[in-house]
């Protein structure tokens, strides 16, 4: 999974993707992304192995979930006692 230059998707989110590989052999992938006019960006740590596509899925599953909710400040807290795999998806405004 290398994106080499900036992958910019023109869809509700307007995502724009970058990629690093950190010497863990996995990606650091930041974002920047907007939601309800307020420019967010973030970061997901993903596998090698893993492709473009279900970055970029898990991307807008998160953005989803934060366009969808009014208090989306304490997302987090919706999830307590929940037995979920973490999405290693930070989110900054």
């Amino acid at each position: 999974m290398e994106v080499t230059r900036d992958l910019i998707l023109d869809d509700y989110y307007k995502l724009r993707i970058t990629s690093k590989k950190l010497n863990s052999g996995r990606y650091q992938v930041k974002f920047f992304a907007t939601i309800k006019s307020k420019q967010l960006y973030g970061y997901v740590l993903v596998e090698a192995e893993e492709t473009l596509r279900s970055v970029i899925q898990r991307i807008r599953t998160r953005l989803n979930e934060l366009d969808q909710t009014a208090d989306y400040h304490h997302l987090h807290l919706f999830q307590i006692g929940q037995h979920s795999q973490p999405a290693n998806v930070m989110i900054f405004q």
